[in-house]
């Protein structure tokens, strides 16, 4: 009988010694995937205030009328509605949410603004599904708009667009 009992005793000290090892294991495991998923998310996010506070006297330095005025604010403005486009990252899936209203000053644009609103937004769809995440900090958001505007007034006969206003603006 003294054989069986310093055998339990055995197996009894190596079972718990696996029970323990595995704790220790299920925990480090839990440990290094909260630390992943917190601190490898981190440098992917896009800081809020970056993406939406866009500093107008920046973009209107950059955008230049027939005249070489630069308007503070445009006198007109077309809201071209919502969109919500999967970005290019490669590495993650990506997307953003915008609202985007148009700037200008020509009265005579409003008519062509409302005849090829479906085009105008083809247009921006376009430029916004070949951005990466990293495009909408606050001067890659200037350089976006630019592109917008560049895109855009192309297809105007009566006038040009002078602004692109990013209403809301949300990368995920």
């Amino acid at each position: 009988m003294s054989e069986n009992n310093v055998e339990n005793k055995k197996g009894g000290k190596l079972k718990l010694i696996i029970i323990i090892l595995l704790i220790v294991v299920i925990i480090g495991g839990g440990a290094f995937a909260a630390y992943m998923l917190l601190f490898n998310n981190k440098k992917n996010q896009i800081p809020a205030n970056s993406a939406t506070s866009i500093n107008n006297q920046q973009m209107n330095n950059a955008n230049l009328n027939n005249n070489g005025f630069r308007p503070a604010v445009s006198d007109l403005t077309f809201d071209m509605g919502e969109f919500l486009v999967n970005l290019s990252d490669e590495e993650e899936k990506r997307f953003l949410k915008t609202k985007v209203v148009l700037g200008y000053e020509n009265k005579k644009l409003t008519a062509e603004l409302e005849k090829k609103k479906p085009i105008l937004i083809d247009a921006i769809n376009t430029v916004l599904r070949s951005k990466k995440s990293k495009d909408f900090t606050q001067k890659g958001t200037d350089n976006v708009k630019l592109e917008i505007l560049n895109k855009i007034n192309q297809m105007f006969e009566n006038g040009r667009c002078d602004n692109v206003y990013f209403t809301e603006l949300l990368v995920q």
